[in-house]
């Protein structure tokens, strides 16, 4: 009897496809490109407020504070930590 998709499966299926998709759009853009908490939590599947917790705990890189009220992160910093989060370390760690 063949293999018969539930529809959690085909739920799972289509957000893996999701992320992929945006993971995807997020790699065509330049390095030096600075992008905000919203598309940061986007790019991740995460909330807004995940990627500012990370990093006051020094686990994910730090924003970039332009003016009092705008601050962005490094798109490229977020894909060095996307390939390794677990092994992920600040500048100051990696000076230490």
């Amino acid at each position: 009897m063949a293999y018969k998709a539930t529809t959690a499966d085909s739920r799972l299926l289509t957000k893996q496809q999701v992320q992929a998709a945006k993971v995807g759009a997020y790699s065509m853009l330049a390095d030096d490109r600075l992008i905000t908490d919203k598309e940061v939590a986007h790019l991740l599947g995460a909330s807004r407020s995940w990627p500012w917790k990370l990093a006051q705990a020094g686990r994910f890189p730090s924003p970039i504070k332009i003016s009092p009220r705008c601050t962005r992160w490094r798109l490229s910093d977020v894909r060095e930590w996307m390939a390794d989060p677990q092994g992920w370390q600040t500048e100051q760690q990696r000076g230490a």
